[in-house]
């Protein structure tokens, strides 16, 4: 499998998955695939997970906020324990709703924003180290 290797084709496959998951986490609710791959000790993916566990609890449940990734460029430095890319993030609307089937709060509206991420690769894997919206 691709997104196992330590190279830059494998990084840029696995930061490909890495988003699938998050994507299925939002669209389902099941947080385990990412939660495996995330280091949730960061700021940024304890947000998310703080986020996605609420916007799920009690019955609540979202419909939409599937994500898809067309860029991934991958800054490949050779003998770095960090690796980095910058990644095209289109994400569709999301919609809230509570267990009887109500409105949970205003949908968030569809995006496409460009991110930074992080990754190291140990012990025959990557994770997500970190990741934020790239500004300006």
């Amino acid at each position: 499998m691709l997104a196992k290797e330590n190279s830059k084709a494998g990084l840029e496959a696995f930061i490909g998955y890495w988003y699938a998951t998050f994507s299925y986490a939002t669209e389902s609710g099941d947080l385990d695939p990412w939660i495996e791959i995330t280091d949730t000790s960061n700021v940024v993916a304890a947000a998310y997970k703080e986020a996605l566990e609420r916007n799920y609890a009690q019955g609540r449940w979202m419909v939409g906020g599937q994500i898809s990734t067309p860029v991934i460029d991958v800054l490949w430095v050779d003998g770095t324990g960090i690796q980095e890319a910058k990644v095209q993030v289109i994400q569709s609307e999301t919609s809230y709703h509570n267990a009887d089937g109500t409105v949970g709060k205003a949908p968030t509206a569809a995006s496409n924003i460009a991110e930074a991420v992080f990754a190291k690769f140990a012990d025959g894997s990557w994770q997500v180290t970190d990741n934020g919206m790239i500004v300006g």
